[in-house]
């Protein structure tokens, strides 16, 4: 601790970064990568120092040394990818940033983020990102909130995520009996919700039901049943107002789904949103089943999607996307089983951590854990229509918070034990 007393302004940066990360996230466009690239370099800096300058030995914990690792493996099977399959360089870019966070667990260890710094910035980014999306619909009267600052896609997963991180904020507040709080990360937690409405992706909206239904029975026993109806009558009203409100074309993109649905099983029709993906997670499959171990590699998958269309398999439509839209699928058609495998580690290694420590008695401990948990889930399930980790955003979303969230968990456990 006599660092972080010897330099007031190095933690105060970090905290203000760390803080601005989920403001600019989604009001500036490329807004997800400022803050994290500051910290890369501050990271990397303070690395060297601490290891050459200052000649001291990063002492990691079993679980730092397993976060280190699963990203190394993952980034690893790009750079196997890359040599087996002879790709571009540019290939290395989104997964060679992963490497570049690996220095924030001893920086966050060092000048720990503090929990006031997310507990009021998530909720001030939600609302943020809701009103970006209200500016961008009803004022600009552009068809897809958040483009062209971000993929729309992209865009609505990362609102949603800071909704349902605000409504983990209410129940913390709620508990701790701060009404006022309690109100605004509620209110926090609409507006996210509502950014994602507005940006017409409905890969975002699948996992809600799941992510509220985890948010509440981890919190069960805590909080009490009133509050518990009060929260999910709130939510419930404010999606069937949405829903029925002609201007967030939410009933129009859910009707949309359903008669792509069925144009594709009856009419093989893949020249829709829905029949393209159909089309794109059948195009993986086959890949997978020629080249199960490492893959097609990035160019090969793409010419082998257009000799699929050439054949017949696919839609023209779907031979024009570079990805699967399904990370999964994507992984397992590009980089094979041990593509997948890496995928999974990345996901689910940092899940258990996490829900290892949901039950934690000390309540902010299990509010950042929560927050970790439901990050982890959240992603997977963007992934299963889209491929969350083919855009930088995607990438530097979920791998910066999983430092954040695992960086202020190990913190408040050491100054707890």
């Amino acid at each position: 601790m006599n660092q972080v007393k010897n330099n007031d302004k190095l933690l105060t940066l970090v905290n203000a970064a760390v803080g601005f990360f989920f403001i600019s996230v989604l009001s500036v466009k490329g807004g997800y990568n400022y803050a994290p690239i500051l910290l890369m370099l501050i990271g990397l800096g303070h690395l060297i120092y601490y290891r050459f300058g200052k000649k001291l030995k990063w002492e990691m914990s079993a679980d730092e040394k397993r976060l280190i690792l699963i990203y190394i493996f993952y980034f690893s099977l790009f750079v196997i990818s890359f040599l087996v399959h002879g790709g571009r360089l540019r290939e290395l870019d989104n997964p060679l940033r992963i490497i570049f966070l690996l220095p924030l667990l001893l920086l966050f260890k060092q000048y720990p983020i503090r929990f006031n710094v997310l507990s009021h910035c998530i909720p001030i980014g939600a609302f943020v990102a809701g009103a970006i999306a209200l500016y961008d619909r009803f004022i600009l009267h552009s068809p897809l909130a958040f483009n062209p600052r971000i993929m729309h896609i992209q865009g609505g997963d990362i609102s949603m995520s800071l909704g349902m991180f605000s409504l983990i904020l209410t129940v913390y507040f709620a508990l701790k009996t701060d009404k006022k709080l309690t109100a605004l990360c509620l209110f926090a937690t609409l507006f996210g919700m509502l950014g994602s409405f507005l940006s017409t992706a409905r890969g975002g909206w699948i996992g809600i039901p799941f992510i509220l239904v985890l948010i509440l029975w981890t919190y069960r026993q805590a909080i009490s049943k009133k509050f518990l109806i009060l929260i999910g009558s709130v939510i419930s009203l404010t999606i069937a107002i949405a829903v029925a409100t002609p201007e967030t074309k939410i009933q129009e993109r859910i009707n949309a789904a359903e008669n792509e649905i069925s144009a594709y099983i009856e009419h093989n029709d893949g020249s829709t949103s829905v029949g393209a993906r159909f089309d794109m997670w059948k195009s993986a499959l086959l890949m997978a089943r020629e080249k199960p171990i490492f893959g097609w590699g990035m160019e090969g998958a793409g010419k082998e999607k257009q000799r699929q269309f050439e054949q017949g398999i696919i839609s023209e439509y779907a031979a024009q996307f570079n990805h699967a839209h399904n990370q999964f699928l994507d992984d397992l058609s590009k980089r094979g089983i041990l593509g997948l495998a890496a995928l999974l580690a990345v996901l689910l290694i940092p899940l258990v951590f996490f829900l290892k420590h949901t039950g934690n008695p000390i309540l902010e401990i299990k509010t950042i854990a929560v927050l970790g948990a439901i990050h982890c889930t959240s992603v997977i399930f963007y992934s299963i229509s889209q491929g969350f980790f083919t855009h930088n955003s995607g990438n530097i979303f979920y791998f910066f918070l999983v430092m954040v969230f695992y960086g202020m968990l190990a913190q408040l456990k050491r100054e707890h034990n």
